[in-house]
């Protein structure tokens, strides 16, 4: 009977220990390390990336949800969404690159862009809006370090250039370059994004 409960006790804690290994175990450490950026393509691929200081980011990687709490690693995507506001279209979307090595985070940046669909400018938009006077509506770029817990924002004074090279309204896409500098947010340091591309479904 002893022997019994054993093997009993045995198999329903398998799956638990199996599962709290393969569920929080996780190691990109060789793929962050190949990582290239994507084509630039106009067919709504949903893709973003770019040279962002000495590193090439593109969407890559699982980030951690709290593990300690029951929580898994999420795979990163990409998010975009647009709205209305007095009758000008804003885009926003942001994308997530981690690398993990035997489940520790050494790299995790997010960066996000915000601009209008407007023909004003022609293609070109200024990302340097200051969002406290121009809430809804600013245009913007921001970098945060979520591992060292720092965040870059480009200046009204310096903005990022972005230019929008093709824009579907019907199927909703939008794609196009950026570049420019970031500066932190509280800090003195500063953050320059070149060969920036993207190709989003909106």
């Amino acid at each position: 009977m002893m022997r019994f409960r054993t093997a009993l006790t045995y198999l329903v804690l398998l799956p638990l220990s199996a599962c709290t290994k393969s569920c929080n175990d996780y190691d990109n450490n060789e793929e962050f390390a190949r990582a290239k950026l994507p084509a630039y393509t106009e067919t709504g691929a949903n893709t973003l990336g770019c040279q962002l200081g000495s590193q090439t980011w593109t969407v890559l990687g699982h980030y951690n949800s709290g593990l300690n709490y029951g929580g898994r690693w999420q795979p990163n995507h990409l998010e975009a969404g647009a709205g209305t506001y007095s009758g000008i279209t804003q885009l926003s979307f942001a994308g997530r690159m981690t690398g993990v090595r035997s489940s520790k985070e050494f790299y995790d940046a997010q960066i996000q862009l915000a601009f209008r669909l407007t023909d004003t400018l022609g293609g070109l938009r200024l990302l340097g809006a200051d969002t406290t006077r121009t809430p809804g509506t600013a245009e913007f770029m921001t970098a945060t370090n979520h591992v060292e817990n720092r965040e870059y924002k480009s200046s009204p004074r310096h903005p990022v250039r972005l230019l929008i090279r093709k824009l579907n309204k019907q199927q909703r896409i939008v794609s196009g370059t950026f570049s420019g500098m970031l500066y932190q947010y509280q800090g003195p340091d500063s953050l320059a994004v070149t060969d920036g591309r993207f190709d989003v479904r909106y």
